[in-house]
């Protein structure tokens, strides 16, 4: 059981590390510090890509802008 569980949380890791690798890629970041946070922090780094993500928006077109997205 306890095997399971090891693989299951690399699993998760490796996932969640290709998939900040992803995000990165499209939005501009950094993809080995993403990457890498992605690892081995996986899915709790969620909320911290989206606040980068806002405030690199932010300091681009200020606040008073509306951005839609299509």
């Amino acid at each position: 059981m306890s095997l399971f569980l090891v693989f299951l949380g690399t699993l998760l890791s490796v996932v969640c590390g290709a998939f900040f690798y992803c995000q990165a890629l499209v939005v501009g970041f950094d993809r080995k510090r993403w990457t890498v946070a992605g690892i081995i922090f996986g899915p709790l780094i969620w909320p911290m890509f989206v606040m980068k993500k806002r405030m690199r928006l932010n300091s681009l077109f200020g606040f008073e802008q509306l951005i839609f997205r299509a």
